[in-house]
């Protein structure tokens, strides 16, 4: 009976030790993930490399309905290479304010033709 005791007692002195340490944690990582657009306003487009600009570093990219896109970071693009974009479309149905978050190399047109 005194070895229940201390068990209980023990297992009461890690809650209340590690329970505000575990707040404090999901505290932490709710405060990280403020800037991240919710799931439900991400979708992926899939576009082409028309251009690339290496002094500004921006790459731009059109879509199957002639909408041109750009990103930074053009150091592994070619023309044609097959760009997977993950985009925001910040809660509106209209296109044009939409955000890409991040874009994947998916492939390249070259020699396609």
């Amino acid at each position: 009976m005194e070895n229940l005791k201390n068990n209980i007692k023990l297992i009461i002195i890690i809650i209340v030790i590690f329970s505000p340490l575990a707040i404090l944690i999901f505290a932490a990582g709710q405060k990280n993930n403020q800037n991240l657009p919710k799931e439900s306003n991400l979708y992926a487009l899939t576009t082409k490399v028309v251009m690339i600009d290496y002094p500004t570093d921006v790459v731009w990219c059109k879509d199957y309905n002639g909408n041109i896109w750009e990103f930074y970071g053009c150091e592994d693009w070619a023309i044609d290479d097959i760009a997977s974009l993950l985009m925001n479309d910040k809660g509106t149905e209209l296109i044009y304010d939409d955000e890409i978050v991040g874009a994947r190399y998916n492939g390249s047109f070259e020699g396609w033709r």
